[in-house]
């Protein structure tokens, strides 16, 4: 890079890619200092600081012996905003990613993957896992279209909320700007 590169106009590409990291950084969910945090501290919890807990057993997220870390309940919303599944137009066969939605549900849950996003919450309920300190919640997870695209596992009673997504899914800070659906939904509903 010269001295004097910043001088060059930027490309149209360019301009859009800074438009897009510019809306992403407005929209994104950040995670904040948890309501729960007195609670946690007393409680068995999470406190080794890491993406994935040390004694986890079993798939990331995938499996209650290995549950997503996440700093209190109230943050599973920063959590989530994070997650990102692959989808690839058969008619354009452009790819973006896609923000996904999600509602709580109980251990014992087995409606099929790509079955439809009920109306409202059923049963919802917490579980324990041997490995783990505290309370394990359950989530399903649905695309944009509300069908069903995994159910998770996580701890909110964690010191720290995961940057490390389940197989399947993809990271919004990690994926291309340009591709992040979220944004593109943002910028067609101003």
């Amino acid at each position: 890079m010269g001295l004097f590169d910043f001088l060059k106009p930027k490309s149209p590409e360019q301009k859009r890619i800074e438009q897009f990291e510019r809306l992403k950084s407005k929209i994104i969910v950040r995670e904040t200092k948890s309501l729960m945090h007195d609670m946690i501290i007393l409680a068995p919890h999470d406190s080794s600081g890491m993406d994935a807990n040390p004694k986890g057993i079993g798939e990331f997220g995938l499996d209650k012996c290995n549950p997503i870390p996440v700093y209190g309940i109230d943050n599973v919303p920063a959590y989530m905003d994070k997650l990102r599944y692959k989808y690839e137009s058969e008619k354009s066969g452009v790819t973006t990613y896609n923000p996904i939605s999600f509602m709580r549900t109980h251990e014992g849950d087995e409606t099929p993957i790509g079955s439809s996003k009920p109306e409202s919450c059923g049963i919802e309920a917490g579980t324990n896992a041997p490995n783990i300190e505290g309370t394990i919640d359950v989530y399903n997870i649905y695309s944009v279209g509300n069908k069903k695209l995994a159910k998770i596992f996580v701890n909110s009673y964690s010191l720290k909320t995961s940057d490390k997504v389940p197989d399947g899914f993809f990271h919004r800070d990690l994926i291309p700007v340009l591709q992040d659906a979220r944004i593109l939904m943002a910028i067609m509903s101003k």
